[in-house]
């Protein structure tokens, strides 16, 4: 069969609060062997097809940016090395051997460096298996894919907040303002080994793959996001538009987007209600029982937070299924179709969503912040 038809655009911003650049991307093709340059638009037409990394650095100025480097640049060469294939479960099984192998790279250049003890970095890699997207994650990036109106997380965030929301501890608005938000349970060069995630979404024709680091995901909402999307069928407008929100949003954190389509006669068009699935792989199985309906890493990183199975709502935590989806109401859909095709439409939309989520954000400030009166004002008044 053709291969799927890819094409995609990524840059990579400081944002405003930082001095330096610690997230580290690749988009490369692995029949040609070349990596894109930021702000290049790339087109993907081989059998093997496409690889996509991101990877956000920490541990110092110095350790951050050499950590997320080090760890793009050897999934890379491994991935680049590894034998062709389009059965899913050994594709995974290699993305997970590059990534441990830059895990242990990291953490080797971190013993010899003692300035750089400590450093590690988060991983989202993403490649193809024939008509499927296979998914690796360690850490906190994230991966999306935007289809037929919907814009889906199709990776499981390896943090204190999100073992927390997934087993019904706190709600969604309580993780976005918790202190330990900025919390993962693991991340590359950091401990002697890593559990990496893999997962595989069954690609449609026109599917679009966000893949971006907690600088942009941290401060913009998943409704700000889609707005922008939709608004943009364009690649590079779309990836400088989002890059945009994250400054708009004060962007305390570097920024890295990488956005992809895919296109071509091999995957069927979305149906009705077709949406975004991601589906969860143990590598440690053969054929069918790879694909496995609980997940083990994510138990193993929820004991990690400190959360026992019996905390979990329900136990074992689900493998195969949805985050959130974010829709567009129809008639702000229709108008941004209207838009398009220059007949005029509200201006703005992905920003009004950006202030919506701050508008929000806000309010619960106030609500915690008048709780904590409170609760003060009784504390004095039992000492009086």
């Amino acid at each position: 069969m053709e291969p799927v038809q890819v094409s995609a655009y990524a840059v990579t911003d400081a944002g405003l609060v930082r001095d330096t650049n610690e997230d580290w991307f690749a988009v490369g093709d692995l029949d040609r062997g070349s990596l894109a340059e930021a702000g290049a638009l790339t087109e993907v037409t081989g059998a093997r097809g496409p690889l996509f990394v991101v990877c956000d650095g920490m541990g110092g100025v110095a350790g951050g940016e050499v950590a997320s480097r080090l760890a793009v640049e050897t999934v890379w060469q491994e991935m680049l090395g590894s034998r062709a294939t389009e059965e899913r479960p050994v594709y995974a099984r290699l993305l997970r051997r590059a990534i441990r192998a830059a895990h242990r790279r990291v953490l080797e250049e971190g013993v010899k460096r003692p300035e750089l003890r400590g450093m590690g970095t988060t991983v989202s890699a993403a490649g193809l298996a024939g008509d499927a997207l296979i998914l690796a994650q360690v850490g906190d990036s994230r991966a999306y894919i935007e289809r037929h109106g919907t814009l889906t997380q199709v990776t499981r965030d390896q943090s204190v907040v999100s073992a927390l929301v997934h087993a019904g501890r706190i709600s969604e608005t309580e993780a976005r303002l918790s202190e330990k938000r900025s919390l993962i349970l693991q991340a590359l060069g950091t401990g002697e080994d890593v559990d990496v995630a893999l997962s595989l979404v069954e690609l449609r024709r026109g599917d679009r793959l966000l893949l971006c680091s907690d600088g942009l995901h941290g401060p913009v909402g998943d409704e700000a996001l889609r707005h922008a999307l939709a608004e943009h069928e364009d690649l590079g407008a779309a990836v400088d538009a989002l890059v945009r929100l994250a400054r708009q949003a004060g962007a305390p954190d570097n920024v890295t987007v990488v956005l992809a389509r895919f296109a071509g006669d091999r995957l069927p068009l979305p149906g009705e209600g077709d949406a975004p699935r991601f589906t969860e792989l143990d590598p440690n199985e053969e054929g069918e029982s790879a694909l496995t309906n609980t997940s083990y890493v994510a138990r193993r990183l929820a004991a990690r937070a400190g959360l026992r199975r019996s905390d979990s709502a329900p136990p074992p935590i689900p493998a195969t299924g949805q985050h959130r989806a974010v829709r567009l109401p129809d008639e702000l859909e229709r108008a941004l179709a209207a838009r398009r095709k220059g007949r005029g439409a509200p201006a703005g939309p992905a920003s009004e969503a950006l202030a919506r989520g701050a508008r929000l954000g806000l309010v619960a400030w106030v609500i915690v912040g008048v709780a904590a009166v409170v609760f003060l004002g009784l504390l004095l008044w039992d000492a009086l």
